[in-house]
């Protein structure tokens, strides 16, 4: 790790943000006690996440299997390791899916029709920071114009987490898991 996070006792506004935290996420996550060296980054950083917007305009599992896809196209492991430990079953993901989030493709046997306007949502974002007129075309005919609205800002939030993550080489968390091993594709 790069920077040395904070230890408690923390600022009274940064131990306000942790208490409002759900209490799986104790002690405190390394990225948010790491920001929490300027309250004020820390703050502006959580007070930006519509990934938990109530009511959301995406489903659980619509949220995961970008995120799982975002956090893995940005090859940051420390994310995508906490979305799978907390989320993946909570969003119905199976084990084929969350291999496939990190090594697979739109077009992967497992995903559902709306997961894989979603995979492909996260790839050309990543790709060309920017959405075909087909991808459009799809995403439009498929979600709510708040909802790709609400799905534009996560992977942006996403991206932005993986940045600091991998920046500051954060290690995973305790719970976090890492990367499956990458399979090989042995000829039958």
């Amino acid at each position: 790790m790069r920077i040395a996070p904070v230890s408690p006792p923390f600022a009274p506004n940064v131990q306000a943000l942790f208490d409002r935290l759900p209490a799986s996420w104790s002690p405190p996550f390394k990225l948010f006690t790491v920001l929490a060296r300027d309250e004020r980054l820390l703050l502006r950083f959580t007070g930006s996440a519509v990934s938990y917007l109530q009511p959301s305009h995406v489903t659980v599992r619509q949220r995961e299997v970008l995120l799982l896809r975002v956090t893995a196209r940005c090859r940051c492991a420390y994310e995508w390791g906490m979305r799978v430990h907390y989320f993946a079953k909570e969003a119905d993901l199976s084990e084929a899916q969350v291999y496939a989030s990190v090594y697979g493709d739109a077009d992967d046997a497992c995903w559902q029709p709306h997961d894989k306007l979603l995979v492909q949502l996260a790839d050309e974002l990543h790709d060309t920071v920017s959405i075909s007129d087909a991808l459009w075309t799809n995403l439009h005919a498929t979600f709510s114009e708040e909802a790709v609205i609400q799905l534009l800002l996560m992977a942006g939030y996403y991206r932005t987490v993986a940045t600091i993550a991998n920046g500051l080489r954060l290690p995973l968390e305790q719970v976090g898991r890492p990367f499956p091993a990458r399979r090989s594709l042995r000829p039958s």
